[in-house]
């Protein structure tokens, strides 16, 4: 993982004006602040990933038998 630096520019710098403030990472910010395009300001720590919550089961499936409904049939009578 490369570590990140928070820059400020002394001249324009990737179209960002003079004095702004970026984000470089690191072989780009120290080959930059060799050559006096940038001053490196701080590095950027990364956010620590918080725990995940424990997941909760779903709730199981009930199968409920289906009652099964019988058709009364009239006979009509001739």
């Amino acid at each position: 993982m490369t570590k990140k630096f928070k820059v400020r520019t002394a001249a324009v710098f990737n179209g960002q004006p003079p004095g702004s403030i970026i984000e470089l990472d690191e072989k780009k910010a120290k080959k930059y602040e060799a050559l006096k395009y940038l001053e490196i300001i701080e590095e950027v720590k990364p956010k620590p990933k918080a725990k995940a919550k424990p997941k909760k089961k779903a709730p199981a499936k009930k199968t409920m038998a289906k009652k099964e409904t019988k058709k009364t049939e009239t006979k009509k009578k001739k």
